[in-house]
């Protein structure tokens, strides 16, 4: 059986599609100009990032860090009229780690007139991603 991908579900998608593609003027398109994205953790890119400029920042420097290996593999996407949830895998080598990183994520959104307002990254291992990104940095 196969379904239609429409509204916030197709909002998502598109917006992995764009990472995936590296096209940040697609992924920009997705955001909602007062956009926040919430990075939990205590390692060196936790934190809120608001505005759609600071989330591709975000992005851009995760990628800048891990040397374009990181990557994502969406497994499924679950959306209504207000949320969405993105269930994927990720993976990255970086110089200095121990080991490369592969893990589970849930990203959670709240979408607003079609575009991602505020989002939630929750990883299956916690520790493991804070090791991988490093020490946040005295005083942040």
């Amino acid at each position: 059986m196969t379904t239609a991908v429409t509204g916030n579900t197709q909002v998502v998608w598109d917006f992995y599609a764009a990472l995936d593609r590296g096209d940040l003027d697609a992924v920009r398109r997705t955001l909602a100009p007062d956009s926040v994205l919430h990075v939990p953790g205590r390692s060196s890119n936790t934190g809120d990032y608001e505005g759609r400029e600071a989330v591709i920042a975000f992005v851009v420097n995760a990628s800048a860090v891990t040397g374009g290996t990181l990557k994502l593999a969406v497994h499924r996407v679950l959306a209504d009229d207000e949320q969405a949830v993105a269930l994927a895998t990720y993976t990255a080598t970086r110089p200095g780690a121990n080991v490369p990183l592969e893990n589970n994520l849930a990203h959670v959104m709240t979408l607003r007139d079609g575009l991602i307002a505020e989002s939630w990254l929750h990883s299956r291992d916690q520790y493991e991603v804070d090791e991988f990104w490093g020490d946040r940095p005295a005083g942040a």
